[in-house]
């Protein structure tokens, strides 16, 4: 899955990733552990031909679906042409981020994990949104990565990932122009687990209000 991120760098960081000049200034400043529910950094060419960033709600509930906001969309079932999805695959985003957080253990005992790539390079995780420009940023236009099966070592942590792409992908990922069928042929090719190394954090980041810059730093 994909519980929490980390977005401890600047928007003009995480453009450079994907050789983007972006000068857009966002509030809000950086955030060291990012939940569902809020606002972060997202990169799109749903506003012009150059790459943009906005602050996009994290999570997806469209007008008619009586459950919560939905943070994850599962690879397979956007392949499977879901109706759920299918009306965004236009609409293509990458979520930019440090790392992201997991957990394991019973509830009442979680241990929350800090996965991240072993290059310190940012990752490109892929998304789906509702937003336009011009329409409010609420759960009806919010957005959700794209999760696919786990592997490796990583299955210990948790049996599903973001699809994290390459720099060349993620540009490829957010062409306007790129028919669906071709960008969903991209996130077939994610970066692979043996990429990421992941280590145990304080429980403390269990606290979506804990912004601390040492919500990555491992413990024993």
């Amino acid at each position: 899955m994909c519980g929490r991120i980390r977005q401890a760098r600047e928007v003009i960081d995480y453009g450079e990733t994907i050789r983007a000049n972006i000068s857009t200034i966002l509030d809000e400043g950086i955030k060291y552990n990012v939940p569902p529910g809020t606002r972060p950094i997202v990169l799109h060419r749903l506003e012009k031909e150059s790459v943009q960033a906005s602050r996009l709600f994290w999570g997806y509930k469209p007008p008619w679906y009586k459950r919560g906001p939905v943070s994850n969309a599962r690879l397979a079932t956007i392949l499977k042409g879901s109706p759920f999805w299918n009306p965004l695959l236009a609409r293509r985003i990458i979520l930019p981020a440090d790392g992201w957080f997991e957990w394991t253990g019973s509830k009442g005992a979680k241990q929350p994990w800090y996965i991240s790539p072993k290059d310190g390079a940012p990752i490109l995780i892929a998304g789906l949104t509702a937003w336009l420009p011009g329409r409010e940023i609420l759960a009806e236009t919010g957005f959700a990565v794209i999760t696919d099966d786990a592997a490796g070592g990583m299955v210990d942590i948790h049996d599903r990932r973001p699809v994290c792409l390459t720099p060349d992908d993620a540009e490829a990922w957010l062409d306007p122009f790129a028919p669906a069928d071709e960008a969903l042929q991209i996130l077939s090719t994610p970066r692979p687990e043996s990429a990421f190394q992941w280590w145990k954090v304080s429980t403390k980041v269990g606290n979506s209000r804990y912004q601390l810059p040492d919500s990555n730093c491992p413990v024993s």
